[in-house]
């Protein structure tokens, strides 16, 4: 064998087992009781990184994590049995998964239970409960259940869960709460608060919010 042939074989082999070791550590620390190193068992299963693709590990490793309060795990494995990405929709097993990680604080998985009964389709459409774990996703963190809070209330108090969204990064409801203080929708019309949201929408970069923040900047002359 030639030097370059000897160099390749040795880096094909180092890189086999480091992904080994990889897997063989996660592995250990999974059956150990680690929800994240079960999470990422997963995810190297379900893009056959290191290890063959295989669905049925992948829901095993996510069921593990989300067992194991990881908060990626119960929502990718919610998200399995809702999509049917790769095991036969179930939706039934679906809301378990997503109301068992919301019982555990999983904010992400509050917000895809409010999704659900706000949807309506996979359970029955109910708007009450839909709000009911939106907010509990806002609560624990998730921009995306106060932004959806948001839009439920929009013409009532909704404006405290804009900016709920908006304090956690999340520009479009900078921008709403922007647009609703220059139009006075659902509060106090104040041009020097929507300024304020649609600055804070283009420091998140948003170029939407750029353009808004310059153009009633320029109408107020400042």
């Amino acid at each position: 064998m030639n030097r370059l042939g000897a160099v390749l074989l040795l880096f094909c082999s180092s890189t086999g087992l480091a992904g080994f070791d990889e897997v063989d550590g996660a592995r250990r620390a999974c059956d150990a009781g680690d929800g994240t190193a079960c999470y990422n068992l997963g995810v190297l299963y379900a893009e056959g990184k290191s290890v063959e693709y295989d669905f049925v590990k992948v829901i095993e490793y996510y069921g593990k994590g989300c067992d194991g309060g990881n908060e990626n795990a119960c929502e990718a494995l919610g998200y399995e049995y809702y999509n049917g990405g790769g095991v036969r929709h179930d939706y039934v097993e679906a809301i378990k998964v997503y109301e068992k990680g919301c019982d555990d604080g999983i904010a992400n998985a509050c917000n895809a239970l409010g999704h659900a009964y706000y949807k309506g389709g996979s359970v029955r459409r109910d708007y009450v409960r839909a709000v009911e774990y939106y907010e509990k996703g806002c609560n624990g963190g998730n921009s995306t259940a106060c932004d959806a809070l948001g839009f439920a209330y929009y013409y009532g108090d909704g404006s405290d869960y804009y900016v709920k969204s908006c304090d956690l990064g999340r520009a479009n409801s900078c921008m709403k709460i922007g647009n609703a203080y220059e139009r006075g929708i659902g509060v106090k019309q104040s041009n020097n608060q929507a300024l304020k949201f649609f600055g804070l929408a283009c420091a998140l970069k948003s170029e939407w919010g750029c353009d808004d923040y310059a153009r009633l900047k320029r109408d107020l002359g400042y």
